[in-house]
């Protein structure tokens, strides 16, 4: 059995072949042209370090309160996300059309991680445990699912289809726009299944973060700043011989096929 030594070594040297591959600052990455290659094997490396990250976590009784605190925020953003989003839309259909643009629109509700700075990491006590550059690691990781075409962008998301039918007073339900995700059980699965969070309903925001990004429990329990975003996009669809769009919602899938 490997020790956290052995583990730690091998972590430096994950994040030091990243570094390489990078540069010193993330967001040059970022703005630069990656070939496909390069953002393959960065992903390979990344779920790397995420592994040797879970199996290093201690899960200390101040790591367990830590997961519990953030599990419980997400678990209400995602809250936040699937009421504020049926309220935009049921703004929309209370609201005016204007028949000189719009044609169509797109309704959807966003939940992410997102770096601004330093501050979008947290330091904890038990950094010089892990080693890891965390600040570095983590905002490069968030430019490398911007970048990726295989990890889901959001942590969790919604939409709606607009329906000239609907009234202002139609429900979440009958939009299908609530939380069926988040039932009651736990989505303890993977790196998450272990006897310390046996207690804890964990959300799928966190199983999201987890298991289906290059987030190891550690980098989850340093992230400081999420952010939601509910749009309502108003799309003009027009030809070249100034034919629009006439239809509206499900109808306009046949049009464009």
């Amino acid at each position: 059995m490997e020790t956290n030594l052995d583990l730690r070594g091998q972590l430096l040297s994950v994040e030091k072949e990243i570094k390489q591959l990078i540069g010193k600052e993330p967001m040059r990455f970022y703005l630069r042209y990656i070939d496909e290659d390069t953002i393959l094997k960065l992903e390979e490396l990344a779920d790397e370090r995420c592994s040797i990250l879970n199996q290093m976590f201690k899960a200390s009784p101040q790591e367990v309160k830590r997961f519990e605190e953030i599990n419980t925020l997400l678990y209400e953003l995602t809250q936040k996300t699937y009421k504020r989003t049926p309220r935009l839309y049921r703004s929309l259909l209370k609201d005016k059309k204007d028949p000189s643009f719009d044609d169509d629109y797109n309704i959807e509700g966003i939940l992410r991680y997102v770096y601004n700075d330093e501050e979008s990491v947290l330091q904890l006590e038990d950094d010089e445990y892990y080693a890891s550059d965390f600040n570095y690691m983590l905002e490069f990781l968030t430019y490398l699912i911007d970048k990726s075409r295989n990890i889901p962008k959001a942590i969790e998301n919604t939409s709606i289809l607009y329906n000239p039918e609907h009234t202002p007073n139609i429900t979440d339900e009958e939009l299908d726009c609530v939380d069926t995700l988040n039932d009651g059980q736990t989505w303890a699965e993977g790196c998450l299944q272990i006897p310390e969070f046996k207690t804890i309903c964990i959300c799928h925001a966190v199983h999201d973060i987890c298991l289906h990004k290059p987030y190891s429990i550690p980098d989850l329990l340093r992230m400081n700043d999420f952010w939601i975003e509910v749009q309502l996009t108003c799309q003009h669809i027009i030809n070249q011989s100034g034919k629009r769009f006439q239809k509206w919602g499900i109808n306009m899938i046949s049009n464009r096929s």
